[in-house]
């Protein structure tokens, strides 16, 4: 089910919490409840970032934390994705040439991170409803995976920073920054601090960097 990731998974804990959802109702649609675990293996993972619920409103959360499906329009993005987008762009720097942004945030997943939610799925229309039936799952998921290796957390608002404790800081790097929904909520600028931050430390490490985004310059 979670591809490479099985090993790390408390199975009993798990479908125990499927069994308890009625799928009908959940955002997102239960064939993408765990996208973020197969778009970034194991073998390739080197970030976690982590959030807090899905966004709950019907057909608009797609199992990657922050990410909008593809086909969704500039100026109905979510208010999260719009900051996210922002803070990675980093608009406080010269941009010479036009930029492609992937909103799905696949090409995040693919690069080697791990997009979650502190809870994997919502009721639709029911902000933090399934916050409490993911926690044991997604807290014996953390504690396993930064025994294990070497990761960057990056914890997203206050609910994702409340699993600080079960993250091996003797291993693993830790980032914390508010949820993108408080700089929406404000009319505020998210700080790109955090991606600096994480290209950094995968340089000094791996000699690596996540593209955030793409430039492409003008064809004559």
């Amino acid at each position: 089910m979670l591809e490479d990731w099985d090993k790390f998974i408390d199975t009993k804990v798990l479908f125990r919490i499927l069994n308890s959802i009625d799928s009908k109702y959940i955002c997102p649609h239960k064939e993408e409840v765990f996208k973020a675990f197969k778009l970034c293996t194991f073998n390739n993972c080197k970030v976690v970032f982590l959030g807090q619920d899905p966004y709950p409103q019907k057909d608009v959360a797609t199992g990657i934390l922050f990410g909008n499906k593809a086909s969704t329009k500039d100026k109905d993005l979510s208010p999260s994705l719009k900051v996210i987008k922002e803070a990675a762009i980093d608009y406080s720097i010269p941009h010479n040439y036009p930029i492609e942004f992937d909103i799905t945030l696949e090409s995040w997943a693919n690069q080697g991170i791990l997009m979650l939610n502190s809870a994997l799925t919502v009721e639709i229309n029911k902000i933090g409803s399934h916050t409490q039936l993911w926690r044991p799952f997604i807290s014996q998921f953390i504690k396993k995976i930064s025994n294990n290796g070497s990761y960057i957390f990056v914890l997203f608002g206050k609910q994702a920073q409340t699993f600080e404790p079960y993250i091996n800081k003797k291993y693993n790097y830790i980032l914390k920054e508010n949820h993108p929904a408080f700089y929406a909520r404000n009319n505020q600028v998210m700080p790109s601090n955090v991606f600096y931050e994480v290209n950094k430390y995968l340089k000094n490490q791996y000699n690596e960097s996540i593209v955030w985004y793409n430039e492409f310059p003008y064809c004559n």
